[in-house]
């Protein structure tokens, strides 16, 4: 089993994100979490619950890092492959983050410091791991990229929308299933990418 400190902030990330922060009691998190409700147990972990509430927040911001650490076994000799697997990494973390995506939608005028941290923990260095792929891919091929953040941004930005689009309509949005969406997706980024390449600097033409 768990630790219980673990236990009470993956109780508290799944009920916030379904009932909100006020619809959201100390017991009910405590019960969720296999402790006796209104026991007080939480607060031997915690100091209160907008504590545990930032605990769910930070328990993601090193994400991205474990992402970049992964990416940076990269590249694999096959740039489709290379594409497919970030594609596929992207949108199974955007998926494990939706409880926290919905808390931000549910509390983020309640709480703005809290999604602030959201977009700075997560979804800047998100982007900003996406522009470093895209200078370092450039960069293997002799390439000068004009504004690698904003070429990450449309790469990172359209698995955002897929699965913001899921968390919100359900599966398959607009009829298109996560195969289709990554195969189009690595066509798109390899065309990106491809022409990032033909656009070499002069040192290197």
């Amino acid at each position: 089993m768990p630790p219980t400190r673990e236990r009470i902030v993956a109780a508290a990330r799944q009920l916030i994100a379904q009932r909100g922060y006020r619809g959201t009691s100390v017991g009910d998190i405590e019960a969720a979490a296999g402790l006796s409700p209104r026991s007080g147990a939480l607060y031997k972990h915690f100091p209160s619950k907008r504590a545990v509430l930032e605990a769910v927040m930070a328990q993601h911001a090193d994400v991205v890092d474990e992402m970049r650490a992964q990416i940076a076994v990269l590249p694999l000799g096959d740039l489709r492959a290379e594409l497919t697997l970030i594609a596929r990494w992207g949108i199974a973390e955007l998926r494990r983050e939706h409880e926290l995506t919905r808390i931000v939608m549910k509390e983020g005028d309640h709480f703005p410091e809290l999604a602030a941290t959201f977009r700075e923990a997560i979804v800047d260095r998100g982007h900003r791991l996406a522009a470093e792929w895209v200078e370092s891919f450039a960069a293997r091929h002799g390439a000068r990229v004009h504004d690698p953040a904003a070429a990450g941004a449309l790469l990172t930005d359209s698995l955002v929308g897929f699965t913001l689009q899921e968390l919100l309509f359900g599966p398959a949005p607009g009829g298109v299933d996560e195969d289709r969406f990554v195969a189009a997706w690595v066509e798109g980024a390899l065309a990106l990418v491809e022409r990032l390449v033909e656009q070499r600097s002069p040192a290197h033409a």
